[in-house]
């Protein structure tokens, strides 16, 4: 609620790709300070309904897609975010994931490419039943991404020979937030 850890999501770029993961409040403007041009994003990938992980979205597609006058890029998203779920409505419009080039509905095991990066959706466990993670594949090695989930049996398969795992641990220790 206050932004002081910002939860404008998080920019992966390599060779040939441009991601950016979970765009929630502040994405566009972090972005922007940081000198990352929003317009030549490749993809925009959210894990799931709330709104430290999707409210950006939205702007961020039509950045990618230069102001909604070229179908370009990939939007990649947990079932909930694209058409609602126990828990929420859907969280991007209709409208916006009709802009771009490819629309993929993310679920475990589901596979994709964003540009140069190969993509596969991984399992979590979080108040968003249809939440998922990431796992991307670069020539430069691989990344994990949980998203917001719960430690469960599992869950290291997913991961297995990453480079880097990006954990989201919003109260370590049991430690209020």
């Amino acid at each position: 609620m206050t932004q002081k850890r910002r939860t404008g999501g998080i920019r992966l770029l390599g060779e040939g790709f441009n991601i950016h993961l979970d765009p929630g409040p502040g994405a566009l403007v972090h972005s922007w300070n940081l000198g990352l041009d929003p317009r030549k994003i490749d993809g925009v990938l959210v894990s799931h309904a709330h709104p430290d992980h999707y409210t950006d979205a939205e702007v961020l597609v039509e950045a990618m897609t230069g102001g909604t006058v070229r179908r370009r890029g990939v939007l990649a998203a947990a079932k909930s975010v694209l058409k609602g779920g126990k828990t929420a409505e859907a969280a991007i419009s209709k409208y916006h994931q009709g802009l771009p080039r490819r629309l993929v509905e993310v679920l475990p095991q589901t596979e994709f490419g964003v540009s140069n990066a190969r993509v596969v959706g991984t399992e979590a466990r979080h108040s968003d039943v249809d939440a998922v993670g990431f796992r991307f594949e670069t020539s430069a090695g691989n990344v994990g991404y949980t998203s917001d989930t719960k430690l469960f049996e599992g869950i290291a398969k997913c991961y297995k020979d990453v480079r880097v795992l990006i954990l989201c641990v919003l109260r370590p220790s049991g430690e209020p937030w």
